[in-house]
Formats: structure tokens, sequence, C-alpha cells
């Protein structure tokens, strides 16, 4: 058990991951490298939880739309990017709002519309009758980890390659979102 434990949550992370290498792109402190990183640990171990203990009701009303939710959510903020990078990438000159962090809103965003596969998880841990909360605290911790990863792994490219990195942390999250249809 706890091998699968661990595995879970490494899988579950991957999102987390490639959204912190998407966002990551704009100066960051360590302040908010941690704010987005407890935000994605805790939107993935909340989500997963939630999973667990929704009842059947619940999962069905959701079913048949929740990865809709998931594109839309992720398509708009890579979008957004994808527009910041050919803006940046046409202009050398650098904008205020290029040398700030994301605003806590679009990092919630991001949290969450990257955990909806927590959800589907744990809905079948749930039903498997696994005890959640093992899980639970691996998806978060691993979640957590890959998120500083991913900004750390961000921030060097960035300072190497800039707006070109911006595009493709756009098309990263763009490719996430067409995933999220397929679920």
């Amino acid at each position: 058990m706890f091998l699968e434990v661990l595995l879970i949550g490494l899988v579950l992370s991957v999102d987390s991951f490639s959204a912190a290498v998407a966002m990551g792109m704009r100066p960051f402190t360590k302040k908010d490298a941690i704010k987005f990183a407890l935000a994605s640990g805790i939107a993935e171990a909340v989500v997963a939880w939630f999973g667990a203990f929704a009842g059947e009701n619940i999962i069905s009303s959701f079913k048949s739309y929740d990865h809709w939710i998931a594109f839309a959510l992720l398509m708009g903020v890579s979008l957004n990017m994808a527009f910041e990078g050919l803006r940046d990438f046409k202009s050398k000159e650098i904008k205020e709002e290029q040398l700030k962090f994301h605003g806590f809103t679009k990092i919630l965003i991001i949290s969450f519309a990257t955990s909806l596969d927590a959800f589907g998880v744990g809905i079948g841990l749930g039903v498997a009758g696994e005890p959640i909360f093992p899980y639970v605290i691996s998806i978060g911790i691993w979640a957590f980890s890959a998120t500083i990863m991913g900004l750390n792994l961000a921030k060097k490219l960035s300072q190497k390659f800039g707006s070109i990195v911006t595009l493709f942390g756009a098309t990263v999250l763009m490719i996430i979102a067409f995933q999220m249809l397929k679920i």
C-alpha cells in the first residue's frame, strides 16, 4: 500500500508541475512560490478528499460536464498567457506587470483546475474503501513539491528565453486543457 500511496501522489503531481512551469515565467519571490505551492498542494488534497466522500448523486451531476469546466478554466488562462507572450515577444519594453507574479485568484483557478483528476482518483479510492488519509497527504505533498520544482525550472528557463518560454507554457496549459476533454 505504501508504494501505491506514493505513486498516486506522484502521478497526480504532474499537472501541478506543468502548470508551475507555465506560470513561473514571471519573476517570483520565495513567498510567491510557497503561496502557489500551498494552493496547489491543498487544492489537490482537498479535491481528492472531497472525491472520496462524494455521494453517487453528486458524482452523477458533475460527471457529464466536469471536464468542460476544467477545459474552460485552463484554456482561458492559457490564452491569456499566449497573448502576454506574443505581446512581450513583439515589444522588447519591460512592462510593470511582467515584473510581478500572478495574482492569487489566477493561482487558485490554476490550482483547482489542475486538481480535477484528483477528484476522480478520490472517487475511486472511496468506492474501493481505501483509507483516504495517507493518499490525501501524499497527493498534497507531491503537488506542493512538484509546484516548487516547476517554478524553479521555469525561472531558469525564463531568464534565458523569456517570452518564448511564456508561449511554450501557454501551449502546455492548452494541451492540459484538451486532455481534460478526454476524461
